[in-house]
């Protein structure tokens, strides 16, 4: 996605079928996904179970 700050990602994961759960979303800055955007989405998960 691309919007005014810059490249946005997202994390999801499916659930249930054809069901996308989106856990967080962040504007890219670097290659890599920074480790608190994994630890936000993954706490989000655990919340939504």
């Amino acid at each position: 996605m691309t919007g005014r700050d810059g490249i946005a990602r997202a994390v999801y994961a499916a659930v249930q079928g054809r069901t996308l759960l989106v856990l967080h979303v962040f504007i890219k800055k670097t290659q890599t996904t920074p480790r608190s955007a994994i630890e936000t989405a993954l706490k989000r998960l655990e919340e939504s179970t």
